[in-house]
């Protein structure tokens, strides 16, 4: 009963080892914090993309996948300041599946955004949602949150 019991056991925990291994994670970020002057701090979100993958740009058409958004939770002492922007220009092409000029970044791409501090200490807190595709399959959008403290 117990070598049966142990057995089950095993393979249920390689079963689950497999299936995390098969996950794909083809976007890997950086989220930095970088002081701009003594009112205003910019998050820095850098995306290193495997290859043969590529996700989306700020501004994609509607009806394209999901746009890469940098969004802030609403907290004391901080505020958001315009828009997110892209730091180096994305390559627009034709996507057959949208039917739509679409922007993307392959391999890195780099977003950023200001944020005013109107009170320290400020607990900026947010996530960047992003999708991601490769010439098969994309993935569902995914949300990598962050957190910095301002003092």
């Amino acid at each position: 009963m117990k070598k049966g019991l142990f057995m089950l056991f095993s393979l249920l925990v390689m079963g689950l080892l497999s299936v995390t291994a098969q996950m794909k994670e083809p976007v890997k970020w950086k989220i930095e914090l970088k002081q701009v002057n003594q009112y205003e701090v910019q998050v820095v979100a850098t995306a290193t993309v495997d290859e043969g993958w590529k996700i989306y740009g700020l501004n994609v058409p509607e009806g394209g996948p999901v746009a890469t958004t940098i969004t802030f939770e609403e907290g004391e002492g901080y505020r958001p300041l315009k828009n997110a922007v892209e730091v180096q220009k994305a390559t627009v092409k034709h996507d057959e599946v949208f039917d739509l000029d679409v922007p993307f970044f392959k391999e890195k791409a780099v977003f950023t955004q200001n944020v005013r501090v109107t009170k320290k200490p400020a607990k900026i807190k947010g996530y960047v949602t992003f999708m991601c595709c490769d010439n098969e399959t994309c993935l569902p959008p995914t949300d990598v949150e962050f957190e910095f403290e301002v003092k």
